[in-house]
């Protein structure tokens, strides 16, 4: 189908579509004038758009014609995944639904399984249908329809099985039960608790209308149908650029007709659509409009009329939904009797409402769903709306309406003068006590939970010792906080207080850079509740930067967990760049605030981390922008420490940022630029460490030391770093010791002994150090079981890999086989393709490498060639995705150089001088690849960046040497 006829048909649709079912075979006559084929076009995609309302409008008009001329198809009586399905029960313009049960025999179970229709199997179509699959899959709401599972079938279409609903659309449901209009607006409220939840998650619905609200028989509202909803990502809108937007005209916002940027308002809009016909039963746009053209005119310029005035209009048909025309009586009498009872039920507040939400402006609606649906709260409520601007009289008004009993006894007892009057005045005081009684119990609520996360931990977190205390208030106060999230709702005030509470129990649980209580999970979680908290807010104060601040902050501490602490995934890395992203809006519309600034300092820095590495957690390799990011954060923090010289944490924040700078250096082969940063950052810290009595301090103070230790160790100065090293100990030695369940602190002054026991192999040192190695490796075995986390499993690895270097220096090739063994199991355990992190997957490749050279010294040479073959392929992927990565050179080096002695160890064996002279070929050709492998890492050093020992280009040059000696005697 080529453009001029895509639009051909699109104009015939558009026109078709205002007209009566029973008018339409008329005018497509006339209008396709004895054209079959565009009559059979268009009709096909008019029974699509009566099915499913909009979907066809997603598709190119490529799509569009192979799905129109594909014949019907079925599933029915098919199985698909564990379901059996069984009859159709609805579908749309590019989807079917089916029932199905479950029929593998664990259990039984009805469900909805939703499919791609045949023929609409394009690849945007498929991967609208996985977006769907993926935003259903973070909603769990019970007025959301659930997602229960999915899968593709062997022909490659996904399918989502659903909640089955067995529902009525809320507009039907509310007439035929006959709801009044308190009871319509009870249901609508649920409906917009659905719609706030799917916002707090960052997705937009932008298709809400009643048929996708079905009431259940308990009256429970469940949204339904995903398919055109946007994450609130600037990544999603490219999935736009279709011929026609994707959308229900009748119940789209201007913005969307315009093809303007959608946020949430646009679901205000669709949702303020949807009351305005529960209440009135008709469109807030004239039924007599034809065309989707006048349609979408009407909406964009035209003014819908107030619900109360229209309820006293005859009402025209609108086609299959209402084939006959209404009279005023014929609507109110399933409201509100009357229709002289509607009007007035209508008028005032909730005119204004329904106004409000259907305002053309998004920034003149309400600011979010919550606020729409607390409005409506207020009315049911008696209270005063933000709709309506409130006079005395008015709130007098109202407080009659919230007092008609109390205000109906204060007329009898006026017209009596006795009786009564001490009973009412003791009732009232005593409401009043109880009321002010139960406020005082939530105060006092309040005012708890903030004292236990705010005074009382805060004044111990820093004093050694004090981990089981903590560990009490954090359960104490999640207890706390928890009753009141359930009194949150509409008190902006309270939710920011218990976002920060939540952020603040995060951190304790699990912050691996603080004095934390090593529970990344629970961590986890806490962090997550407040992270919704704070986008609900931020989202409606868009430039409050107070509000920007907190909600970048919480992103920070959300990533952080979910890479340091949980494995290096992808979400860590989003939620990250998500808090850079806030904190520069913050500091876009306020650059002198200070609290912005280091927010936004921060995001660079913890970013860098991600990608450039941070101790034994490795980064995505991005190492360019690490070292910018951490050159961004530097003059930041210098600037916010300036300004605040008497805070000791802003002090420490600037050390951790000019140490991330010296870990960048250290990753792009300059371990000795890195040393004078890392010295630097020593200098800085030191007046802190050495004045305040904070374990948090102190460890950083440990860690400045470690870093220069590994720059020293690489650079050839193993002496000196040993010093560095046993400095580490020394300051972490008390902590560990004062605090046993301290795990951070613990993890840390582990790692200083594992150090020192290198350092010492390193320095010729190998049996005092493979002891010290020895006592480690007990200790992290015992944390990693304590603990659980990936750091932990980290640690041990890394560990273990030692112990195997000190064995093999010492002549114990076989033992050094087994910690190998072990380390490589755990780096293999870690490391999967769908980690950011690279660190275990080159980890993987070393410890390969490492097994080989093992296996070489215990005369196994065909073992060793396996070993460096697995190695190489590994690297082979890791060099495709990050070519220039230092680690991964030093890995690819020590490989290349590995196959070659492998190859002359088979050399040696073999009895034929051909096979001799073959492999002493493959072992030059490894050699020379090793060398130029070499050429690439500026400033090899004597270990790698992640400290495993390796081999260099001196001694791979003297290999290379002797082999062409070799192969030169064998051709003469």
């Amino acid at each position: 189908m080529n453009q001029d006829r895509w639009q051909r048909v699109k104009q015939l649709l558009d026109e078709a579509i205002a007209f009566d079912a029973a008018e339409r075979p008329t005018f497509l006559a006339q209008a396709c004038d004895g054209d079959a084929e565009l009559r059979r076009e268009v009709e096909s995609l008019l029974a699509s758009h009566e099915q499913a309302g909009t979907g066809f409008l997603n598709t190119p008009a490529a799509n569009l014609k192979s799905a129109a001329v594909a014949p019907a198809t079925t599933r029915a009586g098919r199985r698909i995944g564990v379901y059996q399905i069984g009859e159709q029960i609805g579908h749309g313009g590019m989807g079917e639904v089916y029932r199905a049960v479950r029929a593998d025999g664990q259990y039984t179970k009805e469900v909805a399984v939703k499919l791609v229709r045949g023929g609409f199997d394009s690849v945007s179509v498929l991967e609208r249908f996985r977006n769907e699959r993926q935003i259903l899959a973070t909603l769990d709401h019970p007025n959301i329809a659930r997602l229960l599972d999915g899968g593709t079938t062997d022909d490659g279409i996904p399918y989502l099985v659903m909640e089955l609903i067995e529902g009525t659309r809320i507009d039907l449901y509310c007439d035929d039960h006959g709801l009044s209009v308190t009871e319509r607006l009870q249901l609508f409220r649920q409906v917009c608790a659905a719609v706030q939840y799917a916002h707090q998650r960052l997705v937009i619905h932008r298709d809400i209308k009643p048929s996708n609200i079905l009431v259940t028989q308990e009256g429970a509202p469940k949204l339904l149908d995903f398919g055109i909803a946007k994450i609130l990502d600037p990544a999603g809108a490219g999935a736009e650029t279709t011929l026609a937007r994707p959308m229900t005209p009748e119940y789209a916002s201007p913005e969307q007709i315009l093809g303007e940027p959608i946020t949430t308002a646009s679901d205000v809009y669709s949702l303020g659509v949807v009351l305005y016909q529960l209440l009135t039963g008709r469109s807030p746009y004239s039924a007599e409009t034809r065309s989707s053209h006048e349609l979408a005119r009407a909406v964009c310029e035209s003014d819908p009329g107030r619900p109360s005035t229209v309820v006293l209009k005859p009402q025209p048909a609108r086609g299959d939904d209402q084939p006959e025309p209404l009279t005023p009586e014929q609507v109110s009498r399933s409201r509100e009797g009357s229709p002289a009872k509607l009007r007035r039920r209508l008028a005032g507040d909730i005119d204004n409402i329904v106004l409000m939400a259907l305002r053309k402006e998004p920034q003149r609606r309400y600011s979010s769903v919550e606020q729409f649906g607390e409005d409506v709260r207020r009315h049911l409520e008696a209270l005063p709306v933000t709709a309506t601007k409130g006079s005395w009289r008015y709130r007098a008004g109202k407080f009659v309406q919230r007092h008609k009993v109390g205000m109906a006894a204060t007329v009898i007892v006026l017209l009596a003068v006795l009786g009564g009057v001490a009973a009412t005045v003791r009732e009232a005081r005593i409401a009043s006590e109880n009321q002010r009684k139960a406020e005082k119990r939530f105060n006092d609520v309040r005012k708890l939970a903030n004292s236990l996360m705010f005074e009382i931990h805060d004044s111990i977190e820093g004093v050694p010792g004090t981990t089981a205390a903590r560990r009490l208030i954090v359960q104490r106060s999640r207890e706390y906080l928890d009753s009141l999230a359930q009194e949150a709702t509409g008190d902006v005030s309270l939710q920011r207080e218990l976002a920060s509470a939540y952020e603040k129990l995060g951190n304790v649980q699990g912050d691996m850079y603080g004095s934390s209580l090593g529970d990344a999970a629970g961590a986890l979680q806490s962090l997550q509740k407040a992270l919704a908290m704070r986008q609900a807010i931020a989202s409606a104060n868009p430039h409050n930067v107070e509000d920007l601040v907190a909600l970048a902050r919480t992103y920070h501490e959300t990533g952080r967990v979910q890479w340091f602490s949980l494995g290096g995934t992808k979400e860590g890395l989003q939620s990250l760049q998500q808090a850079v992203v806030t904190a520069e809006s913050a500091v876009h519309i306020d650059s002198e605030n200070i609290s912005a600034v280091e927010t936004l300092a921060r995001g660079y820095q913890y970013l860098g981390d991600i990608q450039g590495g941070s101790g034994l957690r490795g980064g995505t390799a991005d190492l360019h922008d690490a070292l910018e990011n951490h050159r961004k954060a530097l003059p930041l923090l210098q600037r916010v420490a300036d300004a605040t010289p008497s805070d000791p944490e802003k002090t420490y924040l600037l050390s951790r940022a000019t140490l991330g700078v010296g870990d960048d250096y250290v990753r792009t082969g300059d371990a000795a630029l890195a040393l004078k940063y890392y010295l630097r950052a020593e200098e800085i810290l030191r007046p802190v460490a050495e004045k305040a009595n904070n374990a948090v301090y102190g460890r950083g103070f440990a860690v400045c030391h470690t870093r220069i230790g590994d720059a020293l160790l690489m650079i050839g100065r193993p002496a000196e770093a040993l010093s560095h090293y046993r400095q580490e100990w020394q300051i972490l030695q008390p902590l560990a010791a004062a605090d046993a369940k301290d795990m951070v602190v613990q993890s840390t002054f582990t790692t200083s002994e594992g150090d020192i026991g290198h350092a010492m192999v390193e320095a010729g040192q190998v049996e005092q150090g493979k002891a010290t190695l020895l006592r480690a490796m007990a200790k992290t075995t015992a944390l990693a079981k304590a603990v659980g986390d990936s750091y932990s499993r980290a640690l041990l690895a890394s560990t273990a890999a030692l112990v195997g270097e000190a064995f093999e220096r010492g002549g114990d090739a076989t033992t050094a086989q087994r910690y190998y063994a072990q380390a490589l199991d755990l780096y293999l355990a870690t490391a999967s393709d769908d980690k950011a992190d690279m660190e275990d997957a080159v980890n993987v490749v070393i410890m390969r490498n490492h097994l080989g050279g093992a296996h070489l010294k215990a005369g196994k040479a065909a073992a060793a060639l396996e070993d460096y073959r697995k190695a190489l392929a590994g690297e082979e992927s890791l060099a495709a995705s990050s070519p220039n990565n230092i680690e991964t050179l030093y890995a690819q080096a020590d490989t290349y150089a590995g196959l070659g002695d492998a190859s002359v160890a088979l050399a040696r064996h073999s009895l034929s001088a051909a096979e001799r002279f073959r492999r002493r070929v493959e072992a030059r050709d490894w050699y020379t690849k090793s060398l130029s492998t070499w050429q690439r890492i500026p400033n090899p050093g004597h270990v790698s960046p992640n400290l495993f020992r390796v081999s260099n280009p001196r001694e791979v040059a003297r290999r290379l040497s002797e082999c062409n000696l070799s192969l030169a005697r064998a051709e003469r």
